[in-house]
């Protein structure tokens, strides 16, 4: 029988165990090695992650930068999309022809010209006023502005001592308010009427008679005065006889001209040449006729327009329903004027000149300030 030391050298000890499989001993299944270690990241590893890290916080702030970039540009678009074309700079397609202005206005024109109705215009439509977009299809609106008057409207009434600084420049008719059994009262103005004169005797520096002052020429008086206004009605010796009306209309722009250079802060008002009576067109005076004083008239209106200054038609107030020369203020010739006509006419003169806080309108009248009110106005232009 074998010793131990026959057995042969000796296996080392393992966890093995060991089933008999007839005569001979088999190990059992071998048993899971144990889990590994986990291992401390390094270094050089934290680095890496840290990298890694920071380029994807990268990528995002990139794709988020884009994104912005992006949502502005289409926001933009749409924007300019709906924006008139007025708002971008471009022209407006041009609409169909536009009717005449004097039939599209919304609103009256103030100080219309004589004839004019304001129910030739349509209502106003406040609802198409406004900054709202208009197209042809619903028709275009326009707000009336201020337009100056064709010939000077009333506005209140100054006493007579608006005057003072004024010039009167005319024929016979002008040299009625030097008559001293009428009594009219211009306020002490400086009156140049002379019989007999026309614009070319102004323009020619004619040498003339007045009833004050004797033998003068008209331009040098009122280059010497130099008024603040200046108030002209000359015209009726050069129209008693048709013909002459270009030679005529010639003569008057001259002799604005050289009254506006001589008198160069003067304020102009031109009155309408008057009519004669009715009775006296028919018989001796055909030159006089309405009809003919009506184109004469509108010519000296245009020639105001062209110079700058006011213009008063004194025939809506002396004339009748036939445009001739009322005869209720015309003596016996059918031209001059009666002492009831010069106060009518002074008293024209006196509602009809353009408005400023400080003209001396009478008390009761519709601007009139007291002196008190004057005071408190007086820093306000």
């Amino acid at each position: 029988m074998p010793t131990p030391n026959d057995r042969g050298p000796r296996r080392p000890r393992t966890n093995t165990s060991y089933h008999m499989e007839g005569d001979w001993a088999v190990p059992d299944r071998e048993q899971a090695a144990p889990p590994q270690q986990r291992r401390t990241p390094t270094q050089e590893q934290r680095r890496a992650a840290a990298r890694s890290r920071r380029e994807l916080r990268r990528r995002r702030r990139r794709l988020a930068f884009a994104g912005t970039v992006c949502g502005i540009l289409v926001l933009s678009g749409v924007i300019t999309a709906v924006l008139p074309k007025s708002a971008k700079g471009e022209p407006e397609t041009p609409a169909a022809t536009a009717e005449p202005s004097s039939t599209r206005l919304v609103a009256p024109v103030p100080y219309g010209g004589a004839g004019e109705s304001s129910a030739a215009a349509p209502a106003l439509n406040w609802g198409t006023v406004g900054p709202q977009r208009q197209t042809a299809d619903s028709g275009y609106t326009y707000t009336a502005l201020p337009q100056k008057p064709a010939a000077l409207p009333e506005f209140g009434r100054v006493d007579t001592s608006w005057f003072a600084d004024a010039a009167f420049l005319g024929d016979s008719l002008t040299a009625g308010f030097c008559v001293n059994e009428y009594n009219i009262d211009v306020g002490g103005a400086l009156v140049c009427g002379y019989e007999g004169i026309s614009p070319n005797t102004i323009v020619n520096r004619t040498t003339v008679s007045s009833p004050d002052r004797g033998e003068e020429v008209p331009l040098d008086v009122l280059t010497a005065a130099q008024p603040a206004k200046l108030y002209i009605l000359i015209g009726t010796n050069a129209l008693v006889q048709p013909g002459n009306d270009d030679s005529f209309l010639a003569y008057y722009g001259k002799m604005l001209d050289e009254l506006r250079t001589a008198l160069p802060n003067t304020a102009f008002y031109v009155q309408s040449v008057l009519p004669a009576t009715q009775e006296k067109i028919s018989d001796t005076l055909p030159g006089l006729a309405p009809d003919r004083l009506a184109v004469i008239n509108a010519a000296i209106q245009q020639l105001c327009a062209e110079r700058g200054c006011y213009y008063l038609d004194l025939n809506a107030e002396f004339a009748d329903d036939a445009g001739c020369l009322m005869t209720d203020f015309a003596q016996p010739d059918g031209v001059h004027l009666t002492v009831s006509g010069y106060s009518r006419w002074v008293s024209y003169l006196c509602t009809h000149l353009p408005y400023s806080k400080n003209n001396p309108y009478q008390a009761g009248s519709t601007y009139y300030l007291s002196e008190d009110m004057k005071n408190l106005l007086a820093d306000i232009p």
